[in-house]
């Protein structure tokens, strides 16, 4: 489903577990999906099964998958512009979401630039060489969320009015963990999709804990999760070198750039995981300044790390 690799895996499961009676077995599931792996584990849960979680995550890929051109995303972005497309509801209401968030952030998380994501060699189709200021400029005038309409009812539609290709990479991995987490009996699991984690309850009375990843230490930063999720996104693993610049792989919707941060990693915490994998993508194409401003005027719990040149400071806010 990555078309981008602006998400990283720098979250590590940390699980307070105990001992537990034979009515509170632990599942554990673990598979492959969205060009990544999960990690799904349910306390005292029979009705959990690996062919169910693989089941919704399928369905999932088929609905937002910009790798497969017959799913319902791709076949949006293949439509003529300036025609109403009829759309599930689940497309819908991640689009929509979406939206508002693109809103909330100023524009800086916008699903709406998949044209810059391939013009940099970010998506499906790469590209040795980097690509000119004029590609660029081209690229971003269809690239924006401002041009997708949207329009609720019994029968829900969506309109392009320009040509713009919908890349939901950076919220659909966090609604797949949040679809995923329904499928249980139990008040009682973990689910991570590639290092984006959502709780529920606790293990026999201890917390579900994480760890987030810090750059310049070996102990990870531990955040203990009750009934939330959270999502990290950063930039000091994996970058790219053109002409003497280091670049990262999140790009500013703004400028078609790549986002010249100060940050190294953010970690969002939010009741719903594909709402805290979106505003962990704004934030790191921000940066620090407002980043901040944003968490404290939405209430967000969030963990900034700042990048080399601020020696790696973590700042937290509303934690």
């Amino acid at each position: 489903m990555d078309r981008s690799i602006a998400k990283l895996y720098l979250i590590s499961i940390v699980l307070v577990l105990s001992a537990c009676g034979a009515s509170e077995k632990i599942n554990t599931f673990t598979g492959s999906t969205m060009g990544t792996t999960y990690t799904v584990k349910t306390i005292g849960d029979d009705a959990a099964s690996q062919q169910k979680i693989d089941d919704r995550l399928i369905q999932i890929n088929q609905i937002f998958s910009t790798w497969d051109t017959q799913s319902e995303l791709s076949v949006v972005n293949q439509q003529p512009v300036n025609e109403w497309i009829k759309v599930s509801n689940e497309l819908f209401y991640v689009l929509k979401t979406a939206k508002e968030i693109y809103q909330q952030t100023q524009g800086y998380f916008d699903p709406g630039i998949g044209h810059l994501v391939d013009a940099w060699g970010f998506g499906a189709n790469k590209t040795t060489q980097r690509p000119t200021q004029l590609q660029v400029q081209q690229a971003l005038a269809n690239s924006s969320m401002a041009y997708l309409t949207l329009r609720d009812g019994a029968n829900k539609r969506v309109k392009k009015t320009r040509d713009i290709y919908i890349d939901l990479s950076a919220i659909a991995k966090g609604y797949g963990v949040d679809e995923i987490a329904k499928l249980f009996n139990t008040t009682n699991y973990l689910v991570e999709i590639g290092g984006e984690v959502r709780s529920g309850g606790s293990n026999k009375g201890k917390a579900w804990t994480v760890g987030v990843e810090h750059p310049h230490k070996a102990t990870p930063i531990a955040i203990t999760l009750k009934n939330q999720a959270i999502a990290t996104s950063g930039n000091y693993r994996h970058y790219f070198i053109w002409q003497g610049k280091r670049y990262m792989h999140i790009l500013n919707p703004h400028t078609g750039l790549p986002a010249n941060s100060d940050l190294a990693s953010v970690s969002v915490i939010h009741p719903q995981t594909m709402v805290a994998d979106a505003y962990a993508t704004a934030m790191m194409a921000m940066g620090s300044q407002r980043a901040t401003v944003l968490a404290k005027q939405r209430g967000l719990s969030v963990i900034l790390i700042l990048n080399q040149q601020a020696h790696f400071k973590v700042i937290k806010i509303n934690l």
